[in-house]
């Protein structure tokens, strides 16, 4: 097991561990509970698992304490206890059990870690995210979550307040407002109990996931022209959801694999450099270069020039959309490896929120940019099948193909 405690420049411990094994078939012999930190003289990284003997010269070297226990002790149960002491930097700290005899046996165990300095925040770890960027982010996601209602509520002679793009929108922000709380609840309830809450983590990760993959869904209709050189029709939506919901439950299952699994319990680095994550970078790649491609041939189709720079401006900005979370690893790491998660979690969430945020700028009802074509009438008759007899004869829209014109049909 493996916390990280925060270190001051003081001589008071910093630090507590607690522990508690048992065994019901100890047998005979000792074994040796050892800490370890992340110095390169102890233990770096999982590749300095090895080699540890009960009385080998590195594993007293590498051992930064150390509590000899006789192994008939665990039937009745045994709890070890140790001070943390350092001075230099925030270290990460492991607890080993050695065994000397080299007999077969089962030990459970529980390992319980403190940061002493840090008040009630004491359960967490020093590369955890705290509460204040928590805070700051639900109340960020508050307010867009507000203006968005605004906007569907907003009564409008010319506007189509609840237009699929718009609902689709409305979706997104509330998943990352709902999301975050969800993550902002299962802190405090860490906070106060040292462990997450299954329900909440899985619900903060499921709606992060899925406000992500709802803005992707977003930006790739609108590479492909919907709502602005053609309309919106329900088919589009499902295609792309056939395209992207499969993606968005790999990646959530490929994440919540990366950080469960035991190698993780044997290094300081981020799932997002594990294969796994590696995995869920290359899912942003590729949807990325599916974005762009769409992108060039809407553009190449488009003869009207205010839809054609929406393409070559605004359509490279969304872009960003797919690589924000590549981008904030990268910058991730450029820092300490104790503040990379937060690093992550500030980048991410700050784009996540630009992007809904001029979306929802852009979508305004009555103030929606020009090249949006949510509200011309002959869009609304289409996305909501919106009958009129006004005219003897009925125009009806037909979605051009990505490589070629407009087709104007005349029934009647």
């Amino acid at each position: 097991m493996r916390k990280k405690v925060r270190m001051y420049s003081t001589r008071w411990a910093v630090g507590k561990l607690q522990a508690t094994l048992h065994s019901s078939n100890p047998g005979d012999g000792f074994m040796k509970f050892v800490l370890f930190d992340d110095q390169a003289s102890s233990y770096p990284d999982s590749s300095a698992f090895w080699g540890f003997g009960c009385d080998s010269k590195r594993l007293k070297a590498a051992a930064r304490w150390t509590d000899e226990i006789n192994v008939t002790s665990l039937i009745s149960g045994k709890a070890p206890k140790a001070e943390i002491y350092e001075t230099i930097r925030p270290r990460w700290w492991y607890a080993a059990l050695v065994d000397c005899s080299g007999s077969s046996r089962t030990v459970d165990y529980t390992v319980h870690m403190i940061n002493l300095h840090l008040g009630f925040l004491e359960e967490f770890s020093m590369d955890r995210v705290g509460l204040n960027g928590m805070y700051f982010f639900m109340a960020l996601y508050g307010c867009l979550a507000a203006s968005q209602l605004v906007a569907m509520l907003k009564r409008s002679t010319s506007a189509k307040t609840q237009h699929p793009i718009r609902l689709l929108l409305s979706a997104c922000v509330a998943a990352g407002m709902i999301g975050t709380l969800a993550s902002l609840l299962n802190a405090l309830y860490y906070a106060y109990h040292g462990e997450d809450q299954a329900n909440l983590y899985m619900a903060a990760k499921l709606l992060k996931a899925g406000s992500k993959y709802m803005l992707l869904t977003i930006s790739l209709l609108l590479s492909r022209g919907r709502c602005i050189s053609v309309p919106l029709y329900g088919r589009d939506l499902w295609q792309a959801c056939r395209i992207l919901c499969p993606l968005y439950v790999a990646t959530i299952c490929l994440e919540v694999w990366g950080e469960y699994s035991q190698s993780r319990n044997y290094t300081t680095d981020l799932v997002y450099y594990t294969p796994m994550g590696l995995i869920i970078m290359c899912i942003d790649f590729a949807l990325f270069a599916f974005y762009l491609r769409n992108l060039c041939n809407s553009l190449r189709s488009e003869t009207d020039a205010i839809r054609q720079g929406f393409y070559k401006f605004w359509g490279l900005i969304y872009s960003g959309a797919f690589l924000y979370l590549p981008i904030s690893i990268v910058i991730a790491q450029s820092v300490a490896a104790w503040v990379r998660s937060e690093v992550i979690f500030f980048v991410s969430n700050a784009t996540h929120c630009a992007f809904l945020a001029l979306l929802i700028l852009g979508l305004w009802p009555d103030y929606a940019q020009p090249f949006f074509c949510i509200d011309h009438p002959s869009a609304l008759a289409q996305t909501f099948g919106v009958k009129t007899e006004l005219l003897d004869d009925e125009e009806v829209w037909q979605p051009p193909s990505l490589g070629g014109d407009v087709e104007l049909r005349t029934t009647g």
